[in-house]
């Protein structure tokens, strides 16, 4: 009988997992996803690969045995399973969300594994890259400003009139970066002129507003709406990074993992500072 051990899985809570996660810089950890499709395309952790359990054995090959691995499922018993089985072949780290997506509170994405690839689809030059992040930046802060216009309080106002700043500061920021990338001093309006109304992470402005139950009516329901569209921005960034063959546009697609997850970060935190209803 062999002595060789087999890998100790690291039980974790939402809370341990979120941490662990928001430490990780894009890549570092794959997310593994074990659930049914049609549960992915409801909700799912922002940059979670989907491999459903029961073809988990015949798709090991596609997970980099070199990263520790963090799974879950919808109450953590398939993800269970599915760490045991990664343990027992050689994963070194494996770590298991315990009560899975229902233990989650975080912000999360939506849609199947290649929602938002008709804006990009991971083959991209990094000048193409960044036009598309410029155009889906400029729709959410005319979104936003769109919401502030008609909110009918002056708090929920105020709080779409503030993530519209937001969201100008960071246009111009990766404005910035379109021009170190390529060179070019084409001017800003020019650029985002005729795109089209995909919010980042690549969903229209009425797929954000159905996942919330229509317009918000609220300053807490307008940074519910804003975590939804960040973590979304964060899921289509960090899935196009780990499909992409180009190391530039992994790089930069890293690089806007990190700008979403910080905005994500920064939203929580407002939510966090709200009193309760």
């Amino acid at each position: 009988m062999s002595t060789d051990a087999v890998p100790a899985i690291q039980n974790v809570s939402a809370d341990e997992a979120r941490r662990l996660l928001d430490a990780a810089r894009p890549g570092e950890i794959t997310l593994l996803d074990v659930r049914m499709e049609p549960e992915y395309e409801e909700f799912h952790l922002p940059g979670a690969k989907l491999v459903p359990l029961p073809e988990l054995p015949d798709r090991l090959g596609e997970i980099d045995q070199a990263k520790p691995v963090a799974v879950y499922c919808r109450s953590g018993m398939r993800s269970a399973a599915a760490a045991k089985l990664l343990a027992g072949a050689g994963f070194p780290r494996v770590v298991n969300l315990l009560g899975g997506a229902m233990a989650w509170q975080g912000a999360a994405a939506v849609g199947a594994p290649d929602a938002g690839m008709t804006l990009l689809s991971g083959a991209e030059t990094p000048r193409q890259i960044l036009l598309a992040a410029l155009g889906m930046e400029a729709a959410l802060g005319g979104f936003y400003q769109k919401l502030a216009d008609a909110a009918g309080d002056a708090e929920t106002a105020a709080t779409f009139s503030r993530l519209a700043g937001f969201e100008e500061r960071h246009l111009r920021h990766v404005h910035s970066l379109y021009a170190k990338e390529t060179g070019e001093t084409a001017d800003l309006e020019a650029l985002v002129a005729g795109t089209g109304p995909e919010l980042e992470g690549g969903l229209p402005a009425t797929a954000f507003l159905e996942m919330l139950g229509g317009e918000p009516a609220s300053a807490r329901e307008a940074l519910e709406l804003a975590a939804s569209v960040e973590a979304q921005a964060l899921d289509l960034y960090t899935r196009l990074a780990r499909q992409t063959g180009d190391k530039a546009a992994k790089t930069l697609y890293e690089t806007l993992s990190l700008e979403e997850k910080a905005h994500l970060r920064a939203v929580a935190n407002l939510l966090a500072r709200l009193p309760e209803a």
